[in-house]
């Protein structure tokens, strides 16, 4: 796998932590890639990534893995607020339209490569593999919609949730406790679930507007509809079976 080194960004700084346990994926929502690599290299912007995949699946290496790229913002994952000093950023030279919605084969496969890379370097889970819009639901949506999520879950480098039966036992038991700890709302259950999985359910709890963003994200990112995105149904199945799958097994650490 080819980087190219010919350019470099100078906002970075030193991590806080020794581990890199995350890989956050941004879309640069701007024209081109020289546009992004001029934004992202900028000392005006004070915004950085490790990396830049072009359309044409070129790899750009703009900050260390070694520093602190400022990639992430003000944002949360499973307890952890520092998340720039735990992951590597990289942003896609993407712009979403109504025109072209899709991401481009090249950069794709040149993802894939780089999150095979980094993944065996840094031995990342499938469930740390995220978007910016799992860690900062009510600031950003990026990747977006149109993120072939699915394609890198069979490719075991995203997490996939296994779906269990309507009727399983532990689905029933579920519902079972939420009801004898007075968790009667639908929102009340989703939320509850949303934090064990890792989401920042602070501002959800205090607005519709925020819940309906945390819910937008979650369901662009792990598609639990068909034809219709806010199907709450299948949310909430698929939100209790990513909350089962997590309980079940020893991924949660």
């Amino acid at each position: 796998m080819k980087l190219i080194h010919n350019f470099k960004s100078p906002n970075y700084n030193e991590r806080n932590s020794k581990n890199v346990e995350l890989v956050i994926i941004h879309y640069t929502a701007l024209k081109s890639a020289n546009d992004s690599i001029r934004y992202l290299c900028s000392k005006k912007t004070g915004v950085s990534s490790h990396y830049l995949i072009s359309k044409n699946g070129d790899i750009y290496s703009l900050v260390s893995e070694k520093k602190r790229a400022w990639h992430a913002g003000h944002s949360y994952w499973d307890g952890k607020k520092d998340i720039n000093s735990i992951s590597i950023g990289i942003e896609l030279d993407y712009f979403p339209d109504k025109i072209n919605k899709k991401y481009s084969k090249k950069m794709i496969i040149s993802l894939t490569n780089l999150l095979n890379k980094l993944v065996k370097k840094y031995k990342i889970l499938p469930k740390n593999i995220l978007g910016h819009s799992d860690i900062a639901p009510y600031r950003k949506i990026d990747p977006g919609i149109n993120f072939p999520w699915i394609f890198f879950e069979d490719k075991k480098i995203a997490y996939k949730v296994k779906k269990l039966s309507k009727k399983n036992k532990y689905i029933g038991l579920l519902e079972k406790w939420f009801l004898k700890y007075g968790f009667f709302s639908n929102k009340k259950k989703i939320l509850f679930m949303l934090d064990i999985i890792g989401y920042d359910i602070s501002l959800a709890k205090l607005g519709k507007s925020h819940f309906e963003r945390i819910i937008f994200n979650y369901a662009s990112r792990f598609k639990p509809y068909k034809n219709n995105l806010l199907n709450k149904n299948n949310i909430i199945y698929k939100i209790q079976c990513h909350f089962l799958n997590i309980i079940l097994t020893k991924e949660k650490k």
